[in-house]
């Protein structure tokens, strides 16, 4: 029997984590059933929050064994965004086990540490420019990983002007294929919020196949 699992993520480009779920899920000997509602379709009352977020998957139907949502920590912090989630799904979903996807700050440091890829999404594999990628270490620090993730790209891409805005304009595009991209036993291994993503999401799945 499949697990079935809602995944809530910020954006449209951000599907490209349950890709990482369902490996996880086979990695462990599980078969599992992924919702990722397309959220930007809701009105924008409905999707400013996790727990608004829920209460309208609730209103449409469904049944779940385990809820997983992606939330960027930001300026808030992993500990506060894991008791917006855990507050959300008790109150809308009560007994359903959750697992959160909270990058430090945001999902863009996980996406800029990996060259070969930063290269091969910029449509420029051979490029030799350097990039002058953060370490696996210091990239949570990185106020704006966005900005950081978009210059990166702009600079391996090798373009320059009308090219270079129309590249620009791709931005969501390439983030969710880097995103899918991630190499698990990457350098992403060193990066904190990763590991937390992995062990909080198998504890999840084991509470929901129990």
């Amino acid at each position: 029997m499949s697990l079935r699992i809602l995944f809530l993520g910020e954006g449209t480009s951000d599907s490209g984590i349950t890709t990482h779920v369902r490996r996880i899920a086979i990695e462990n000997g599980l078969d599992v059933v992924i919702t990722d509602p397309m959220m930007e379709r809701l009105p924008p009352s409905r999707r400013r929050t996790t727990k608004s977020k829920l209460e309208m998957i609730k209103e449409i139907g469904g049944a779940y064994e385990l809820v997983i949502v992606h939330r960027d920590a930001d300026r808030d912090g992993r500990e506060c965004r894991l008791r917006e989630i855990e507050t959300a799904v008790a109150e809308v979903m009560p007994g359903i086990p959750f697992a959160g996807v909270i990058p430090i700050r945001m999902t863009e440091a996980w996406l800029m540490l990996d060259e070969r890829n930063l290269r091969q999404v910029a449509g420029n594999p051979n490029g030799r420019m350097s990039l002058g990628l953060p370490k696996p270490r210091s990239v949570e620090s990185i106020p704006d990983p966005k900005a950081v993730l978009a210059e990166k790209l702009a600079l391996a891409s090798g373009l320059s002007g009308r090219k270079l805005e129309k590249f620009k304009k791709r931005f969501p595009e390439h983030r969710r294929q880097l995103l899918d991209r991630i190499d698990p036993s990457g350098v992403i291994c060193e990066v904190p919020s990763w590991a937390d993503f992995n062990a909080d999401l198998l504890s999840g799945l084991r509470q929901a196949s129990d």
